[in-house]
């Protein structure tokens, strides 16, 4: 999550109750960005967007520096104008999200929760990685596995899945809390000790043709009583999108920046076409072989 300084002068600000904060010619001297730039990019992009004053002047704060210095170092990755601004400003409305499963269930009221049982959802899980490996159509793959055992477990799936993939992360609380490695395959990074993604389970694969998502949470339940998670399943792509920020914002605060085609992938301006019937009911057919018991 991105964490916003707070200046000395913000502090003597805020005490003496002023709020208007600092001219574009401040802004511009505290990140090397000439006025003139400074205002095209308001006029293109409405970034920074600042805030008005009583008196009409569009003033800045601390937060808008650090916005603009962020957009900076995107851009020197080689990614367009709008992809940069796109992608540090969702940085900063997302930063609120820290949930696959929250993000999902509070963004699309469509999304029907249910609750499922370990077996079902490694079916899901399965179909899922099984569709993504078939179409070999180098997407982005992202999980979420509570503990590092379970990705132990599923270690030989997503080696595989990274081998072709044109990226690939996973984030837990992993038994050995190694610093993220960003050449790594996939990229593996902790989670936080507060992190609610640390109950959760998540599968994510999008390319440019194809998109699907499983989260869920694990649900408290009694000693003795077999696991349960209130899941949701979808191949509508802007869910699958919002699912994938999530993911790709934990691995930013763990010090990894995503390549610049996940960047273009995720971004506003990305083209987001559906996920067709046919290739849904093939990944939910691939779901159903794997629950079947004479299989």
């Amino acid at each position: 999550m991105i964490q916003f300084p707070f200046t000395h002068d913000a502090e003597e600000a805020h005490v003496a109750g002023v709020t208007e904060g600092f001219s574009i010619g401040v802004l511009a001297s505290r990140t090397g960005v000439t006025p003139t730039v400074l205002r095209s990019w308001e006029n293109r992009f409405g970034f920074p967007a600042g805030e008005r004053s009583p008196a009409g002047h569009r003033r800045f704060s601390d937060t808008d520096v650090v916005l603009v210095q962020q957009m900076l170092e995107v851009r020197e990755s080689g990614v367009p104008l709008q992809v940069a601004i796109d992608s540090v400003t969702r940085q900063r409305d997302d930063a609120r999200h820290d949930s696959v499963y929250a993000a999902l269930v509070g963004s699309f009221g469509d999304l029907r929760p249910q609750r499922l049982g370990r077996r079902t959802l490694m079916a899901a899980s399965l179909a899922i990685e099984e569709e993504c490996l078939a179409r070999a159509d180098r997407a982005v793959v992202l999980g979420a596995f509570q503990l590092g055992h379970n990705f132990a477990r599923s270690r030989h799936r997503w080696d595989e899945l990274s081998r072709t993939a044109a990226w690939a992360a996973v984030v837990a609380d992993f038994d050995d809390a190694l610093p993220p490695d960003a050449a790594a395959r996939p990229v593996r990074c902790q989670l936080p000790d507060d992190s609610p993604m640390r109950r959760e389970w998540t599968v994510v694969t999008i390319s440019p043709t194809y998109a699907a998502v499983l989260a869920a949470w694990e649900v408290p339940v009694a000693k003795g009583r077999p696991e349960a998670y209130e899941s949701v399943v979808s191949t509508h792509r802007p869910a699958v999108v919002a699912a994938a920020r999530v993911i790709t914002g934990v691995v930013r605060s763990a010090g990894v920046v995503p390549p610049v085609q996940v960047e273009h992938l995720l971004s506003d301006a990305a083209p987001r076409p559906s996920t067709s019937a046919a290739d849904a009911d093939r990944m939910w057919m691939r779901a159903l072989t794997h629950l079947d018991p004479q299989r």
